[in-house]
């Protein structure tokens, strides 16, 4: 029984621990990028605005959300750490970086094939209709889903130590990249840069504004490789992409001119 006892207690402190980390790496992404945003003005992608109670809808619903993706990242590693359950990672620095590598193509093709099903008809009202209520996202409206939504898209966590052999290290650095890009995705700003200029594989924050402008595109997360090969890339992607981080460039350069 104290055994039971001590593994149920590891689990709570494993999932809190994840949930703080998670909430706080949300909030601050969300300040700094917010912050970055401000003198980028003449950059914004969409002229239309989200109202404050828009906003604040997102933001609550978010941090109800980071619980549940905590639980599903907390109990994966939980299971591994606790009990072994899932692949032993390779112990060197070329393991661990392939590994992270691996972890982001997995995700990215999990998140692809799931983003797809749940834009079908019959199961989108009931599953993704939530997050798309905000047609010009803010960078609280990242983690913005129902639960049922988070089990279809986020469930990776859970068992991405059953699929492949990643380090838990490698993993948690993934996940804190996922978080902050994914609020860096919804900021409405180009934030990409040069490492995002076609033909670079890492999608930019054009990427998922267009996903939410025109909602039949545009379903992975990391990289444009699905979308490009399965023909569902906006035909204007890589050009308003271009034409994005060029007006980016632009805004910071006039911003940091001293005024007259």
């Amino acid at each position: 029984m104290s055994e039971i006892l001590a593994a149920a207690v590891n689990w709570v402190v494993t999932v809190s621990v994840v949930y703080a980390a998670l909430v706080a790496t949300y909030v601050v992404a969300c300040l700094v990028i917010e912050r970055m945003s401000r003198p980028l003005a003449a950059a914004k992608m969409q002229a239309r605005t989200t109202t404050p109670e828009q906003i604040r809808r997102d933001r609550r619903q978010s941090i109800v959300s980071l619980a549940a993706i905590a639980a599903m990242f907390g109990t994966g590693h939980w299971l591994y750490a606790e009990f072994g359950i899932g692949w032993q990672p390779v112990r060197s620095w070329w393991g661990f970086i392939l590994s992270l590598v691996a972890s982001m193509l997995l995700f990215d093709t999990w998140f692809y094939w799931f983003h797809r099903l749940i834009h079908v008809r019959f199961v989108y009202s009931w599953v993704h209709r939530w997050h798309h209520l905000t047609v010009t996202p803010v960078t609280w409206s990242n983690n913005s889903d129902r639960l049922i939504d988070n089990l279809f898209l986020q469930s990776y966590w859970l068992v991405a130590h059953l699929l492949l052999p990643v380090s838990p290290l490698a993993l948690v650095i993934h996940k804190l990249y996922d978080q902050i890009t994914g609020v860096a995705g919804h900021s409405g700003f180009e934030h990409g840069g040069i490492w995002c200029w076609p033909p670079s594989p890492l999608v930019g924050v054009t990427h998922h504004d267009q996903h939410h402008r025109y909602f039949l595109c545009n379903y992975a997360t990391h990289f444009s490789l699905w979308d490009r090969l399965m023909g569902t890339l906006h035909s204007e992607h890589d050009a308003e992409l271009k034409r994005n981080i060029l007006a980016t460039a632009a805004a910071k350069r006039a911003h940091s001119v001293p005024a007259e």
